[in-house]
């Protein structure tokens, strides 16, 4: 699968995909020793993939073809020998464009786009696609690679290859559309995909009730549970560098109980509650978990059906509020809070 499409495909690029990199190489050395101002040419079309020319380095070396190449490949270029010397490509000092300069931007997201079907190619050019990744998820907020990401993700898996940066980056988008598009590998029909997909959606430890539900009842189930919480989900900053099983993402109970955003509950901004909400909120906190989750979906429930009801509820004692809970259907999927 190609992520990059062109209206017409690079020389270079024809001849490594057809031929494979050392026709690639022999191909442009004789070409360029020739005709060095074709070989320049070809470097510099726009159609030109990134993998192409991180595996024609050497031989642009060899020719000493660098100054003659255009801005974006000298960039790229600069990007690859940042890697290779342990540099990180935030230190820019000799370089003329930062990370926040839009036509950085334009480099680094050709060569993250142009570059991703070829991932594995090698150790340092993996390296290469996870930092590209990184730097345009955190530093320019490119939501736009979310589906390749996850798509690179599931594929190293299955080779059994390391995932561990890319799925920090992923997740530190800390957009809901991850979630969506992990979920479909849930109903893949690669074992390891759903494995996967089910690790880092959180649902190895999942229930008695749902120990046999088939895939694809769990990808619907999941769905639906991802709906009805979307306005309470927030990320949690654990990654794989920290735990074997991170916890991505977690429902903010506080927040579906008193059904509010819930950013005014994450970042503890409570003085915008009412002296009552706060008083529930205090209350609330002192229950188990489970309890907790239980009544923060019933809360949501009848909140959305009647929220007339809801704002006489809402002040009810606690052990009243738990009573009706759990005596009017508050228990749902039981996979998740």
């Amino acid at each position: 699968m190609y992520y990059y499409t062109s209206t017409s495909l690079n020389e270079l690029d024809q001849v490594r995909r057809s031929q494979g990199a050392n026709a690639l190489k022999s191909m442009f050395l004789k070409s360029g020793l020739e005709n060095s101002q074709n070989a320049i040419n070809q470097l510099n079309s726009e159609n030109l993939t990134f993998t192409s020319l991180f595996l024609l380095q050497p031989e642009i070396s060899e020719l000493n073809l660098r100054d003659n190449l255009s801005q974006r490949n000298q960039t790229a270029l600069s990007i690859c020998k940042r890697v290779t010397d342990g540099k990180t490509i935030s230190d820019n000092s000799d370089m003329q464009d930062s990370p926040e300069n839009e036509q950085y931007h334009k480099v680094l997201l050709w060569m993250f786009k142009t570059g991703s079907a070829d991932d594995g190619l090698s150790d340092e050019f993996d390296q290469i696609i996870d930092i590209l990744a990184s730097i345009l998820i955190k530093t320019h907020h490119e939501k736009s690679i979310l589906p390749i990401v996850v798509d690179v993700i599931f594929k190293r898996n299955q080779k059994e290859l390391y995932i561990h940066d890319l799925v920090w980056a992923c997740f530190l988008s800390r957009d809901l559309d991850v979630l969506r598009l992990i979920a479909e590998h849930l109903v893949s029909s690669n074992p390891r995909d759903v494995e996967l997909a089910k690790k880092l959606l959180h649902l190895q430890q999942e229930s008695p009730r749902s120990r046999n539900v088939d895939n694809q009842s769990l990808y619907t189930a999941y769905l639906s549970w991802l709906k009805d919480n979307n306005p309470y989900i927030y990320f949690t900053g654990e990654s794989f560098n920290l735990t074997n099983c991170p916890s991505h993402c977690s429902v903010d109970l506080e927040a579906k109980y008193l059904c509010k955003d819930n950013v005014i509950c994450v970042s503890k901004q409570n003085s915008q509650l009412a002296d009552y909400e706060q008083s529930c909120l205090n209350s609330f906190n002192k229950l188990q978990d489970n309890d907790k989750a239980v009544l923060a979906r019933h809360s949501q429930k009848i909140y959305r059906e009647n929220p007339s009801y809801w704002n006489q509820w809402i002040k009810l004692p606690l052990d009243k509020q738990i009573y009706l809970a759990r005596h009017s259907g508050g228990n749902s999927y039981g996979c998740y809070r």
